[in-house]
């Protein structure tokens, strides 16, 4: 299945969510991870996330069961998903 995860927290967490996602997903842009995982791994990041939680952090989780499902169009300097191992 293909996720993408993006999350709004308070600065001085941002390393925590970085560090947790970067385990299972590809780091995109600040804030934003996807990539294609089992379900299996999909229920371990979001266990983790929920143990890692406080009031003021925002995940969200987006899931698709195809990635071809999901079109990307990327606009200005970014590079393409995937680039950076091609």
């Amino acid at each position: 299945m293909f996720v993408l995860v993006t999350y709004d927290v308070p600065a001085d967490r941002t390393r925590i969510y970085r560090k947790l996602l970067r385990r299972h997903l590809e780091h995109i842009q600040y804030s934003v991870f996807y990539g294609n995982i089992t379900e299996g791994q999909l229920v371990t990041i979001q266990n983790e996330i929920e143990d890692t939680l406080e009031p003021r952090d925002s995940v969200y989780i987006f899931e698709s069961e195809l990635e071809a499902a999901v079109e990307c169009t990327v606009l200005g300097a970014a590079d393409e998903p995937g680039s950076r191992f091609t």
